[in-house]
């Protein structure tokens, strides 16, 4: 990302990292017909599929190798001004470095890291800069909430890590929510997993439904699960969380116009 972007800290792009790429394929396909999905052949790499939104390149799905040893997640890009120094000052937190500082040619330097409590990340160093929508619109990828064990490590490790500031936002009868800002402008949130949670720390990607009622009855028949139904979040918007079949976690949401 050129130095002073002003999308330096913001999430910009998003991967669905596979282990059944036909069925990952077939499924947002279906839920999300705003995506147009064009495929890259990438050598050894095996097939990128491109996801677009409105004329936008947003992400793509990618298959995990056979021997990875991974279970299928979606996994958030942050704009950085150095991707380099992003991964030293991960490990000097305490997280850990998955793929090292990668170059793509044309397109800039990346690398994958795990926070120091396991939450999966890649900061993204584009070459040129990069315009997001303004407006939202169904099919969109319109924030993510980082789950974790461990709160007050965590917002000190974004907030060295990708300069973040943070505040605390109740949340009734449980703990208190937390929004990671740059600037004014909020780019993240994020909450202690319940103690029965059976998942590790990740990062929860959220994407936008006008019809986040159909939708959620849709997933279950296109062959995905329900973790929580729809439900509003008073003065915050709606939201539900499944999983797609190959078993990555993501949320619907809607803010009220």
């Amino acid at each position: 990302m050129p130095a002073g972007s002003t999308l330096t800290g913001r999430f910009v792009r998003h991967d669905l990292m596979t282990t059944d790429q036909a069925k990952s394929l077939a499924f947002y396909r279906a839920l999300f017909p705003e995506w147009q999905i064009n495929s890259i052949e990438m050598k050894d790499a095996g097939t990128y599929h491109v996801i677009s939104v409105g004329g936008q390149d947003a992400g793509g799905i990618v298959d995990l190798p056979p021997n990875a040893g991974l279970s299928s997640h979606w996994i958030p890009y942050v704009a950085v001004d150095d991707c380099d120094a992003t991964v030293k000052s991960c490990t000097e937190l305490g997280g850990t470095t998955v793929i090292p500082s990668l170059g793509l040619p044309g397109v800039g330097v990346t690398a994958v890291l795990r926070d120091d409590q396991g939450a999966t990340f890649k900061p993204f160093q584009r070459e040129q800069d990069i315009t997001l929508s303004a407006g939202k619109a169904s099919g969109q990828f319109t924030f993510d909430e980082l789950l974790t064990v461990d709160m007050s490590k965590a917002r000190s490790f974004y907030q060295t890590v990708f300069g973040w500031s943070s505040i605390e936002v109740p949340m009734g009868d449980t703990a208190s929510y937390v929004l990671f800002r740059v600037g004014d402008q909020d780019v993240a949130g994020a909450m202690v997993m319940p103690d029965e949670a059976q998942a590790s720390p990740h990062w929860l990607t959220c994407l936008y439904a006008e019809d986040i009622d159909e939708r959620s009855r849709q997933v279950e028949d296109l062959g995905g699960i329900t973790h929580a139904k729809p439900r509003d979040i008073p003065g915050v918007g709606r939201f539900a969380v499944h999983a797609d079949p190959s078993g990555a976690s993501f949320a619907l949401f809607l803010k009220p116009h």
